[in-house]
């Protein structure tokens, strides 16, 4: 499962609705947690660019993943600083395994996460 890009209901504030909602949403699948969970980062359009990320967020173009069966319509981002606790029974299907299909792609990915999670620790320990 990990390298994966899946499927995933991810919970999310509807603010037409004003409460808490569920939406199917790319994930790539980095760790598992223990028996039933996996750690896994959103992949997301970002509409409002200045919630991006700079470094963080890393920009996933349509064009680089065309021929591997990932359809993305527009540029995405693959969030290495919004790592989520998802229960197995929340992913719904498997898009393409990045790990094997973009290693390059992939390695780069999880040294984001590396660098993000010893800056936090760094942070906290201040």
């Amino acid at each position: 499962m990990i390298g994966k890009i899946c499927i995933s209901a991810f919970k999310y504030y509807d603010s037409a609705k004003h409460r808490m909602a569920f939406k199917g949403r790319p994930v790539l699948i980095i760790g598992q947690a223990d028996a039933g969970d996996y750690v896994a980062l959103p992949i997301s359009r970002v509409t409002k660019r200045e919630n991006l990320d700079e470094h963080f967020d890393y920009e996933m173009k349509p064009g680089d993943y065309a021929e591997s069966g990932l359809q993305l319509s527009e540029v995405s981002f693959i969030r290495t600083h919004k790592q989520a606790v998802l229960n197995a029974g929340d992913i719904t299907k498997e898009v393409i395994d990045l790990k094997a299909e973009f290693p390059d792609v992939f390695t780069q990915v999880i040294d984001l996460v590396e660098e993000f999670q010893k800056k936090m620790i760094s942070d906290a320990r201040k």
